[in-house]
């Protein structure tokens, strides 16, 4: 059985560092012997069917490929398409969040340990609000994400996880996708 999912690497295409061209990518991967392989902007949100079904394995051969055919030594993180879709009915912030530019949904590369996730709830990140659930967490930064205080390097280092971000907007244009 196949299976469909978004592959997230971290920090491509981002200034001048670990350019990928997503054209590229997508032949790459295609004949890596994944299908209907799909880019969404050019931030390297991947979009593939894999005919095995551990999302695990599926990330492992994407941060590969991109060393051994770009030479870009980056972390993925992987959803399935079902997993993706089921966010935008599951908003934990829609109440709240008025400008999906500065809603953002973090993606965890492991569910992290209850200790952490217990700690970091208890703090005050006004204006910022928080909402961690399992393997994602919704951020509400109204003041813009370049003053935000739960930046990706702030939540990584309390949770102990790998994060990577994309916006409201941007999970939309994915889902459309998918």
């Amino acid at each position: 059985m196949s299976e469909r999912y978004l592959v997230m690497p971290r920090g491509i295409n981002v200034g001048t560092r670990n350019r990928v061209p997503m054209a590229e990518l997508r032949v790459k991967l295609t004949e890596a012997g994944f299908v209907d392989v799909a880019t969404v902007l050019q931030s390297g949100n991947v979009i593939l069917t894999s005919s095995d079904e551990s999302p695990g394995r599926v990330e492992v051969a994407v941060e590969r490929l991109l060393a051994a055919e770009f030479g870009v030594d980056v972390r993925c993180v992987t959803r399935s398409a079902a997993t993706v879709r089921a966010l935008l009915g599951d908003d934990p912030l829609a109440s709240i969040a008025t400008d999906p530019s500065r809603h953002l949904v973090y993606f965890f590369s492991d569910e992290p340990a209850t200790a952490a996730v217990c700690g970091l709830m208890q703090g005050d990140h006004s204006p910022e609000v928080l909402e961690i659930r399992g393997t994602e967490a919704h951020v509400w930064t109204p003041d813009g994400v370049k003053a935000m205080k739960l930046s990706n390097p702030y939540l990584e280092k309390r949770l102990g996880v790998i994060a990577t971000a994309r916006n409201w907007n941007t999970i939309n244009k994915i889902v459309a996708k998918l």
